[in-house]
């Protein structure tokens, strides 16, 4: 049996703590990956955005595959941070670690190269949802009503939200081409 940490899905309102948290989180990253460029991203990044109560971070690095090494990947276990092989599978240029404190999920990292696709539009999707108070509204929304219907299966929530992050996404490509 899976514990809540791998379950569980609840959105709580928006938390003035997330920056510093993300902060936090940033600085201990920086100390393994000195030269990465470390984002705050996704709903805990868009100020009144409510969210499940994780700090996603974009850490944009020059190769991946530095930071799947034994040592590097060490100094991240040691600061908390559990590296997911699984995870992004079919894309070697995307590595996701996850800190988990107390049955409850911390940080979400991905590490992409920091010129590629995947970290411009984490960054993009974040500028646009700040931008677009209507956009960050219909999202939480949509993550409340998604919430209550899989509560307790993560897995169908993140695989049902992709759905609305790919429009929103639509959205946001269409807002930076007016900018």
């Amino acid at each position: 049996m899976k514990d809540r940490a791998h379950t569980v899905v609840e959105i709580v309102p928006y938390d003035d703590g997330w920056p510093s948290r993300f902060l936090a989180s940033a600085a201990e990253l920086s100390a393994v990956l000195p030269d990465a460029v470390i984002e705050h991203v996704g709903s805990t990044s868009v100020p009144g955005l409510s969210s499940k109560d994780t700090i996603d971070i974009a850490v944009g690095v020059r190769d991946v595959g530095t930071v799947l090494t034994g040592p590097v990947l060490a100094a991240l276990g040691a600061a908390g941070f559990a590296y997911m092989p699984r995870s992004f599978a079919d894309d070697p240029d995307h590595a996701f670690l996850h800190r988990i404190v107390d049955d409850h999920r911390t940080d979400h990292v991905h590490v992409v190269p920091s010129g590629s696709v995947t970290f411009t539009d984490y960054l993009l999707f974040r500028g646009f949802l700040r931008a677009d108070p209507d956009a960050a509204c219909r999202y939480g929304a949509a993550k409340l009503d998604l919430a209550r219907r899989y509560a307790d299966r993560r897995s169908v929530y993140v695989d049902e939200k992709q759905a609305v992050v790919d429009r929103l996404m639509d959205e946001a490509r269409a807002w930076r081409e007016q900018r």
